[in-house]
């Protein structure tokens, strides 16, 4: 797929993750936090959560700031995904990290403050260098 159908199908899958999660919320009658202010462990939650509205959101949700760091849009460092990396590729490897590194403060802080540091390290654009990140 071509690098700017790769950002819009992207895109597309975030949008239409938020949109399934808003309808299934608005369904059940409960009403969440936005999802720009998600903590940590509400998004692992919903990452091995057991239905697919929670994991198509978590999906999205990791996706969409994976492909808005390609391009620098919400961090000062690239990330390099390889061709044929799927989006479920990255999600697990975040998830992975999740479950098997992150402590109890990890999950209690934004969700995006923890996983644009882990995708700049685990897609790093420097082989054998940690990734720099610029200054504001």
């Amino acid at each position: 797929m071509a690098p700017d159908r790769y950002k819009r199908a992207l895109l597309a899958g975030l949008v239409l993750g938020v949109m399934v999660v808003s309808a299934a919320a608005a369904d059940t009658g409960s009403v969440r936090k936005m999802a720009s202010f998600e903590r940590t462990g509400q998004l692992y939650e919903r990452c091995t959560s057991t239905s697919s509205a929670q994991q198509t959101f978590c999906e999205a949700f990791i996706t969409g700031i994976a492909a808005a760091m390609q391009d620098q849009q919400i961090s000062r460092v690239r990330v390099c995904i390889p061709m044929g990396t799927t989006s479920r590729d990255v999600t697990n490897k975040v998830v992975a990290y999740l479950a098997t590194k992150a402590d109890a403060d990890d999950m209690k802080v934004s969700a995006t403050s923890i996983i644009v540091p882990l995708l700049a390290i685990l897609y790093n654009c420097t082989p054998n260098q940690m990734p720099k990140f610029e200054q504001q």
